[in-house]
Protein backbone atom coordinates (compact mmCIF):
# COMPACT_ATOMS: atom_id res chain seq x y z
CA UNK A 1 0.00 0.00 0.00
CA UNK A 2 1.26 3.10 -1.02
CA UNK A 3 0.77 5.32 2.00
CA UNK A 4 2.40 2.72 4.33
CA UNK A 5 4.45 0.61 2.40
CA UNK A 6 6.22 -0.61 5.66
CA UNK A 7 2.81 -1.63 7.29
CA UNK A 8 0.67 -3.37 4.39
CA UNK A 9 1.07 -4.72 0.88
CA UNK A 10 -1.14 -5.44 -1.47
CA UNK A 11 0.30 -8.22 -3.96
CA UNK A 12 -0.49 -9.55 -7.54
CA UNK A 13 -3.00 -11.72 -6.11
CA UNK A 14 -4.66 -8.55 -5.22
CA UNK A 15 -4.82 -9.20 -1.37
CA UNK A 16 -3.80 -6.98 1.25
CA UNK A 17 -0.61 -8.32 3.80
CA UNK A 18 0.21 -6.97 6.94
CA UNK A 19 3.47 -6.85 7.16
CA UNK A 20 3.85 -4.96 10.67
CA UNK A 21 0.63 -5.58 12.96
CA UNK A 22 2.49 -3.82 16.17
CA UNK A 23 3.60 -0.53 14.12
CA UNK A 24 5.17 2.52 16.46
CA UNK A 25 3.16 5.38 17.51
CA UNK A 26 4.77 7.44 14.85
CA UNK A 27 3.13 5.34 11.96
CA UNK A 28 -0.46 6.02 13.43
CA UNK A 29 -1.36 8.98 11.18
CA UNK A 30 0.01 7.16 7.60
CA UNK A 31 -2.40 3.73 9.30
CA UNK A 32 -5.40 6.04 9.52
CA UNK A 33 -5.06 7.34 6.02
CA UNK A 34 -4.21 3.75 4.33
CA UNK A 35 -7.79 2.99 6.32
CA UNK A 36 -9.17 5.78 4.70
CA UNK A 37 -7.65 5.44 1.45
CA UNK A 38 -8.32 1.57 1.49
CA UNK A 39 -10.94 1.35 -1.69
CA UNK A 40 -12.40 -2.07 -0.59
CA UNK A 41 -12.29 -1.20 3.09
CA UNK A 42 -10.12 -4.22 4.02
CA UNK A 43 -7.96 -2.85 6.49
CA UNK A 44 -9.24 -1.37 10.48
CA UNK A 45 -7.38 -0.68 13.20
CA UNK A 46 -7.31 -1.38 16.69
CA UNK A 47 -6.06 0.31 20.04
CA UNK A 48 -4.65 -2.06 22.20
Amino acid sequence: MQVAPDIFEVRDDDFLYVLNDTPEDEARERCEEAVNRCPKQAIKLADV
